[in-house]
């Protein structure tokens, strides 16, 4: 049972530290097209290839023995 509090714990921080780096990453953004005085060139494609690359990649992190949907 303890165990089970510990993995807790773990997976709250790593979630908080996850919410933060994206945070950090969007903010980065937004100031890269003010410093370019453009808009950021990102499609909703874009942006569906880079989320789901990133679950992939995770994902591989998770399972390494596997790959998702085979």
């Amino acid at each position: 049972m303890e165990e089970k509090k510990s993995n807790y714990k773990l997976y709250l921080m790593g979630g908080l530290f996850g919410a933060v780096i994206g945070i950090i990453a969007a903010i980065l953004l937004e100031k890269s097209s003010e410093y370019n005085d453009s808009e950021p060139n990102l499609s909703r494609e874009k942006l569906t290839k880079l989320g789901f690359g990133t679950v992939s990649a995770l994902w591989s992190l998770i399972d390494p023995g596997k790959i998702p949907g085979k």
